[in-house]
């Protein structure tokens, strides 16, 4: 990944109140200690246009040594089904996603949710 095209934040230094990692994840017997912490963090970036954070990123958040930790772990993730990851060689870009009941939802999937419950109740009502 280019790094040199993202905005490039240290992690002492961004703007997030900690992390957050779910029982069902943190106590999961099937994940690594890393591929939690990893979630957990890629949880934490991921926002409306999903975490784009480079290996690079995650070797300073976590103080691996090298660049294929980060991938060998994203990869056992995606593996796994807890994330989705997305790479647009066209723009050097790597997309990744939390799938499954803790993924992000943009304003627009939350607005189509809250028109189907009003749809739903409305029937529910007759």
């Amino acid at each position: 990944m280019n790094d040199a095209r993202r905005d490039h934040i240290p992690a002492n230094e961004r703007d997030f109140k900690g992390a957050y990692i779910p029982k069902e994840i943190w106590c999961s017997p099937e994940l690594s200690g890393d591929e939690k912490l990893m979630w957990g963090e890629i949880f934490s970036l991921d926002n409306d246009f999903g975490c784009v954070a480079s290996n690079r990123h995650f070797m300073e958040m976590f103080g691996f040594n090298n660049e294929r930790k980060p991938q060998r772990l994203i990869k056992q993730l995606k593996d796994k089904g807890y994330i989705t990851v997305q790479v647009d060689k066209r723009d050097d870009q790597r997309v990744i996603r939390i799938v499954g009941k803790y993924r992000h939802m943009d304003k627009d999937h939350m607005a189509n949710l809250l028109s189907l419950r009003e749809d739903l109740l409305g029937k529910m009502r007759r």
